[in-house]
C-alpha cells in the first residue's frame, strides 16, 4: 500500500490509539491492548505474559517508567522511546492496597512526540484506506471513554456520519451506552435543534400514538390542549428510539410511513405536519431474529438499519472498563464532595468481573462505593442479597437494622429481579418474561430497591457517627 507522507502522520499523531499497560506489584503485565503490541513489536498474547523489566532488557524500549512508579511509590511521566521508533510521553499511576504498599500500576500514554517512522504493519492497522489521510482527530465528549480500539473505531465512524442525515442503528446490550453514542452523533452534526429521547420500552402501547404524534384538542376526553408529538417536539434536531424492538407491529407500519414521508398527522387530527429530525434508534434485541418470528417489520427494518452500529458489551473492552471505573470514581466523589480511593484489591476484583449490566451496572455500583465510602462493607451486603436462597442469611444479619417490611420486601424482590436479570445476560425484555411481568417494572422495581438501599446505608452511617 502507498504510505501516507510524514507530514499526514505527524497532523495525526494525536489520533492514534492509547498505548496502556497494567501490572502487578512486580511490574507483571496483567492487561495491555493490541497497538501497544504493535509499537514494541510483540504479539499480543506474549505481551500479557511478559515483565517490563524483561521487555526493557530486551531492547523492546529504553526506559520502564512502571518499574520506577513502583519503586517511588509515585506517579511518574516520561517520554520513553520504543524499538519501533514510537517516541511516547507515558505517565505510570501506582495504585496502593490498605497498607501503603504498591499493588497495581496502570501505565497509560496517548501523547506522541517527535517525529514517529512506522513500519508497514504500523501504517497498515493506521491507515487501511487513502481517505483515511484527510480524516480529523476525534475528540471524545464529557462521559464518553474510549480506550479501546473498537470503541476508537466506533468514535471515528460516528464521527463521520454525523454530519449526514442517514438513519442509523445502535445496537448492544443493556447499559452499553447505546444513548451516550447517539447524543455524540447528534453534538457532531450540524443539526440546532434539540435531542429527543424515548423509551419505547417505557410507553403502554395504547399510548404509542400519542407520544409519537401528538394529538388535538378534543380529540379524546380530557384532551382539553392540542399536544405536539416527540417527532415534531424534535423538529430540526434528533429523535432518538431507544429498545425500538419493543414498538407493536401496528405502530411500527405507521413509523415507516412516517420516516418515509417526513409528515406526522397527530390523533385526531386532519392534516399532516412536516418534521425534519434524524432518527436514531437503539435496540438490545436480534431484530433479524424478530423479523423471522414476525413480530418485527422487514421493511422498516431496512429503513433504520443504513448505518449499523454495534457496542460490545463491557466484558469485552477491559480498557474501557479502566477508564470508565477512574471516571466514575472521580464523578461521584465530586458530586458527594469525597475522596474515596477504590483499593487495589478491589481494583483487580472489578477489572475481571463480567459487569453483565455493562457501563450502568458499574456506574451504579461505584456510585455505592463513593457513598458508603467503604468498598467492604458494600460487597458483604451485596453478597448477603445477590443469592436469594440466602435470606434467612440477610435477615439474620440485618434484625438490628429494623427494616420496614415494605422497605426489606422490596430489596428481595429486586435482588430476584437482578438475579434474573443477570441471567438473561442483561437482556431486560427477556427477564420480564421470565418474571411474567411487563419490562418497564423490571427497571422500576430496580430502581426502587436502589433508592432504598442508597436511603438505609445514609441513615446507618449518620447512626455510627
Amino acid at each position: 500500500m502507498n504510505r501516507p507522507n510524514e507530514s499526514i502522520v505527524d497532523k495525526h499523531i494525536h489520533d492514534l490509539p492509547s498505548t496502556l499497560f497494567v501490572t502487578d506489584k512486580e511490574g507483571n503485565i496483567l492487561i495491555s491492548n493490541e497497538f501497544t503490541a504493535l509499537t514494541i513489536g510483540m504479539p499480543l498474547e506474549e505481551l500479557i505474559k511478559a515483565n517490563v523489566q524483561d521487555l526493557v532488557k530486551a531492547g523492546y524500549y529504553n526506559h520502564s517508567i512502571t518499574m520506577e512508579a513502583i519503586e517511588s511509590k509515585q506517579r511518574v511521566t516520561r517520554i520513553i522511546k520504543t524499538s519501533r521508533g514510537f517516541n511516547v510521553q507515558s505517565t505510570a499511576i501506582p495504585i496502593f492496597n490498605n497498607v501503603g504498599d504498591v499493588q497495581l500500576v496502570v501505565t497509560k500514554s496517548n501523547q506522541y512526540k517527535e517525529k514517529i517512522h512506522l513500519d508497514d504493519e504500523a501504517y497498515e492497522l493506521l491507515y487501511s484506506n487513502d481517505n483515511k489521510k484527510e480524516e480529523l482527530p476525534i475528540e471524545a465528549e464529557p462521559g464518553i471513554i474510549a480506550e479501546s480500539l473498537a470503541m476508537k473505531q466506533i468514535l471515528k465512524v460516528c464521527s463521520q456520519i454525523a454530519s449526514y442525515d442517514t438513519k442509523v442503528l445502535i445496537s448492544g446490550e443493556s447499559g452499553t451506552g447505546k444513548e451516550v453514542m447517539a447524543k455524540y452523533i447528534h453534538q457532531k452534526s450540524d443539526r440546532q435543534g434539540p435531542f429527543v429521547s424515548i423509551n419505547c420500552a417505557a410507553i403502554h402501547p395504547s399510548l404509542f400514538e400519542y407520544e409519537l404524534f401528538g394529538y388535538e384538542k378534543g380529540s379524546f376526553e380530557g384532551a382539553i390542549e392540542a399536544k405536539k408529538g416527540i417527532f415534531e417536539e424534535a423538529n430540526d434536531g434528533t429523535l432518538f428510539l431507544d429498545e425500538i424492538a419493543e414498538l407493536p407491529l401496528d405502530m411500527q407500519a405507521k413509523l415507516l410511513r412516517v420516516i418515509e414521508n417526513n409528515e406526522v398527522r397527530r390523533v385526531g387530527g386532519v392534516r399532516n405536519i412536516t418534521v425534519n429530525c434524524r432518527v436514531i434508534s437503539a435496540t438490545n434485541r436480534d431484530l433479524w431474529k424478530m423479523i423471522k418470528q414476525g413480530v418485527f417489520r422487514e421493511d422498516l427494518y431496512y429503513r433504520i438499519n443504513v448505518i449499523p452500529i454495534q457496542i460490545p458489551p463491557l466484558r469485552n473492552r477491559k480498557l474501557d472498563l479502566v477508564g470508565l471505573i477512574s471516571c466514575f470514581i472521580t464523578e461521584f466523589n465530586q458530586k458527594y464532595d469525597k475522596s474515596y480511593v477504590l483499593s487495589a484489591e478491589d481494583f483487580q476484583k472489578m477489572l475481571w468481573q463480567d459487569w453483565p449490566g455493562n457501563a450502568r451496572e458499574l456506574r451504579n455500583y461505584i456510585e455505592r462505593l463513593v457513598v458508603t465510602e467503604h468498598a467492604h462493607m458494600d460487597q458483604q451486603s451485596n453478597e448477603a442479597v445477590t443469592d436469594w436462597f440466602t435470606i434467612d442469611h440477610f435477615i439474620k444479619s440485618n434484625m438490628k437494622n429494623s427494616w420496614k417490611l415494605k422497605d426489606f420486601t422490596a430489596v428481595v424482590e429486586g435482588r430476584y429481579i437482578q438475579h434474573i436479570l443477570d441471567a438473561s445476560n442483561g437482556n431486560a425484555t427477556e427477564a420480564a418474561k421470565r418474571l411474567e411481568v411487563d419490562r418497564s417494572a423490571v427497571y422500576r422495581k430496580l430502581k426502587k430497591m436502589d433508592g432504598i438501599i442508597h436511603s438505609k446505608e445514609q441513615t446507618d452511617k449518620r447512626h455510627t457517627e
